[in-house]
């Protein structure tokens, strides 16, 4: 419930927002790399304004993105592999892209988590298409479970959801995915992308 006050309001923190602050939180001591590049996207840009000119159809630079970036993983398999155990790793032939998708929850604009699968072998009309019929489409069950286990345990539910997925990496790549984007232009009008953390260890 909100309550108002002369120079400030409180508003509800949303639980799903509280769980995505524990789990960035957890991923810290993950080992990573940052890189950033800059890259002249013009030409891309013009293909889809074509593209839109001939279809009337606008694709999302977000589109673009993933299938980009599912390409160079499909070159590059190792980037997503998975270990299992001490002394194997996984090399998945398919590259499931991890990202948030805008939905309406309790009258509140929420991130929720979106696997986009196989995208290395889909076209960026395809991925365009997907997303958003993820975003006019209901909060899945499984997230509407989650929404009722109880703020304390989502720590722990973190430690064990981490120790089945290495035990187990082909239920860590139905839950989260091989790879993640997060597109902030996608809960705005600002045109940027995060670096989201790792998901493997």
């Amino acid at each position: 419930m909100k309550q108002q006050h002369v120079d400030y309001q409180v508003v509800p923190y949303p639980k799903i927002r509280r769980f995505l602050a524990i789990e960035l939180r957890s991923s810290h001591h993950t080992p990573m790399i940052h890189g950033l590049i800059e890259v002249d996207v013009s030409k891309a840009r013009a293909h889809l304004r074509e593209y839109k000119a001939h279809t009337g159809e606008a694709l999302s630079f977000t589109a673009f993105l993933i299938a980009c970036l599912a390409q160079a993983v499909e070159e590059h398999k190792a980037v997503q592999a998975m270990r299992k155990g001490r002394k194997h790793l996984l090399l998945f032939e398919d590259v499931d892209v991890y990202l948030p998708i805008e939905h309406d929850v309790a009258g509140q604009k929420q991130p929720m988590p979106y696997i986009l699968r196989a995208a290395n072998r889909k076209t960026v009309c395809e991925i365009h298409r997907e997303i958003r019929a993820a975003q006019v489409r209901g909060v899945t069950k499984d997230v509407m479970r989650f929404q009722s286990l109880p703020t304390l345990l989502f720590q722990p539910y973190l430690w064990i959801f981490t120790w089945v997925g290495r035990t187990h990496p082909r239920l860590w790549k139905k839950a989260v995915g091989t790879v993640g984007i997060t597109a902030v232009g996608m809960f705005g009008n600002s045109a940027c992308w995060g670096i989201p953390p790792a998901f493997h260890w």
